[in-house]
């Protein structure tokens, strides 16, 4: 299974698509550069996870493990969108949502994954 990058917190993530959610919602449908379900989806998630407190770690693991699956979806989204727009830098629109902590300056990729067992 791939991970975004795993040294993140669980703030980080969470900070990662509370910046997306709101970014989403100021943005028209139309010029959102990830799937508006994906946006629909994140409302109850986020609400969610906010209000999640638990000190379990199976929990705790398995909330990771989607949180880093859907910000892995949505990258892929954004990457996708900016491909076929071809004059769209993908680390402008990574920037315009909050999302640098996810970002890996030192490859041409926008973001890094890596295996995890």
């Amino acid at each position: 299974m791939e991970a975004i990058i795993a040294t993140l917190t669980d703030e980080q993530r969470v900070k990662a698509l509370n910046n997306i959610y709101q970014k989403g919602i100021a943005t028209p449908s139309e010029q959102l550069a990830f799937s508006s379900d994906k946006l629909a989806y994140l409302k109850p998630f986020l609400g969610r996870l906010l209000d999640t407190t638990s000190n379990d770690l199976s929990s705790r693991i398995m909330i990771r493990q989607i949180v880093d699956d859907l910000l892995q979806d949505i990258m892929d989204e954004i990457s996708a969108t900016c491909a076929r727009s071809g004059n769209v830098r993908v680390e402008k629109v990574v920037t315009e949502y909050g999302l640098q902590t996810l970002t890996h300056s030192s490859q041409d990729d926008f973001y890094a994954t890596r295996k995890v067992a």
